[in-house]
């Protein structure tokens, strides 16, 4: 948007149910803390239904299923080195990366729902 709150011309107009989807692509896989797979299935399940209907839904819902697959690679990473090294000095690391996560998601899900596109950095992009 520029200065006077109008989008650009080729900006696709966003309504606010687009941005209540997108939001919810971005907060709904905090329930993989409780339900392991929950994470990387709720942004799956919108991208799939919405990705041929809304633009701006399809984005966020790739960008957040991307980051969720990237974080659980991450996690069987941690968890095989966490095995081999009987947990030395890898422990202390958990805190930190929960808050990185939870930072990353709160962000994106401010993001859309202002209506702006969002890329997690240092994703993984591998659902184009």
């Amino acid at each position: 948007m520029n200065d006077s709150g109008i989008p650009p011309m080729n900006m696709p107009v966003i309504n606010r149910d687009d941005k209540n989807m997108a939001v919810m692509a971005h907060l709904l896989p905090l329930f993989g803390f409780m339900v392991p797979g929950v994470n990387i299935v709720i942004p799956l399940v919108i991208w799939f239904l919405k990705r041929n209907k809304s633009l701006y839904i399809e984005h966020h819902a790739r960008e957040s299923l991307n980051f969720q697959i990237t974080i659980s690679l991450l996690v069987v990473l941690w968890i095989v080195l966490k095995l081999m090294l009987v947990g030395l000095l890898l422990l202390p690391l958990v805190p930190v990366i929960v808050i990185v996560v939870l930072v990353f998601l709160v962000r994106a899900a401010m993001k859309a729902g202002r209506g702006e596109f969002y890329r997690y950095p240092l994703s993984l992009r591998l659902v184009n």
